[in-house]
């Protein structure tokens, strides 16, 4: 049995020209086996993977056709992000919910002609439509997996910001008692393991993973200067620099700040926020960009296309939370919060989208009064002047870390490493 399992699922993944890395395999097997999986593994490892061979590996398991996984995304972008890098490799991928007006493929996912759904949370609690799809004959004879994405979302907004997170686990009543929940993240606490296997009813839940450290990223931490300051610098640098200056996303903790350094970026830069300067064509050109929810469709695609280039002009995201879940930009050299973002899983998260392509990379956190809605964690992070920040990012992390065994000598750790 064990035997035919893993050749199906090898065989799955060669139509796909892929070679599994060993945790994605492990997941895939033990998932298909019949349980409830939990799978924490860091950014770039290639997450997504595990549950995208699904269909076509049930389908040569059960020697049948027709296959339908269910993903649970928390983005519109992240959904019509996946849907491109999947399509063209001949998996039968769509999305629905916000953002999507095309009738016809919402028809198609209603009468399961495909294989892998994108669903918001919204989506499949609030909306009959999609929880009588669920209850329909195709849908209980043909779904194979329901996969929470970036499920450490159930913790961060699953109480008040986006509350039908706290109510995913509803779906287990709605879906055939043979179909096991996969669920995936690149950050999770061991706080944050219990809270979801419990919102989602997991039952005896298989936890696969690793640690979350990227040993290529150097942590910093900095006081947090006046914005004009700040701006100026970096406006000085981009400028003096063009097209040499590092891929870099700044994050902001909200849209207003967001708002406000694009402007002042864009008063201090002049005709160099393009490149040639005084370009006319701003989207194409463009070394500076925003990229938020409120950011439009077009704005998005563009952001998106010119930063995953390796060629492309766009040096500089100012972003939101929208940028910092399952965007694949592998040579982005500097990640810069400004202010500290909520939790200890959110910041390794977006300071992770630095240096996917394993070259030395920086997460630097512009520290200053943090809100009320920041946890101690992050606190005692900003604050702290003698311990490695590496261990005190990963202490509460699910699996344990050795640091002696870390590839990281003191002067590529963090900036307390480097003094000592």
């Amino acid at each position: 049995m064990e035997d035919k399992l893993e050749k199906c699922v090898l065989e799955a993944a060669s139509r796909f020209g892929f070679s599994l890395k060993e945790k994605q395999l492990e997941a895939i097997m033990t998932f298909m086996s019949g349980n409830d999986v939990f799978v924490s593994l860091p950014t770039g490892y290639g997450k997504s993977l595990i549950y995208a061979l699904l269909p076509v590996a049930f389908d040569l398991f059960k020697e049948q056709y027709g296959s339908i996984v269910i993903c649970v995304s928390p983005l519109v972008s992240l959904m019509m992000d996946q849907k491109a890098k999947f399509l063209p490799m001949g998996i039968v991928a769509e999305f629905v919910g916000e953002g999507q007006l095309d009738s016809t493929a919402i028809e198609k996912v209603l009468h399961g002609d495909i294989q892998l759904l994108y669903i918001s949370p919204e989506s499949l609690i609030c909306n009959p439509m999609y929880r009588n799809m669920l209850l329909s004959p195709i849908y209980k004879n043909k779904l194979v997996a329901l996969v929470i994405d970036e499920a450490h979302c159930i913790k961060s907004w699953g109480d008040s910001f986006r509350v039908a997170y706290a109510h995913l686990g509803d779906t287990r009543s709605l879906i055939p008692s043979h179909v096991n929940i996969l669920a995936l993240t690149a950050t999770a606490t061991k706080h944050t393991f219990r809270i979801v296997c419990q919102s989602l009813s997991l039952r005896e839940p298989v936890l696969i993973g690793c640690l979350p450290d990227r040993s290529n990223i150097y942590y910093e931490v900095q006081p947090l200067p006046e914005i004009e300051e700040f701006c100026e610098e970096i406006a000085k640098e981009l400028k003096e620099m063009g097209m040499e200056y590092p891929k870099t996303i700044i994050f902001q903790q909200n849209y207003s700040d967001c708002q406000v350094m694009y402007r002042i970026l864009s008063r201090k830069l002049g005709p160099y926020i393009t490149f040639p300067p005084h370009h006319p064509k701003h989207l194409e050109f463009a070394m500076v960009m925003k990229y938020t929810r409120a950011s439009t469709v077009e704005v998005k695609e563009s952001v998106l296309r010119s930063f995953s280039d390796p060629k492309g002009i766009l040096r500089i995201v100012l972003a939101t939370t929208a940028f910092g879940m399952g965007v694949d930009v592998a040579d982005v050299r500097v990640i810069y919060h400004w202010r500290p973002p909520s939790s200890l899983e959110q910041y390794v998260q977006e300071s992770g989208r630095a240096g996917r392509d394993n070259k030395p990379s920086k997460a630097i956190l512009l520290y200053g009064k943090p809100s009320k809605f920041v946890e101690q964690g992050v606190k005692d992070y900003g604050n702290n002047k003698t311990k490695c920040r590496r261990q005190l990012l990963l202490n509460d992390f699910l699996f344990v870390m050795n640091h002696d065994s870390t590839d990281n000598d003191n002067n590529n750790c963090c900036d307390v490493c480097i003094k000592l």
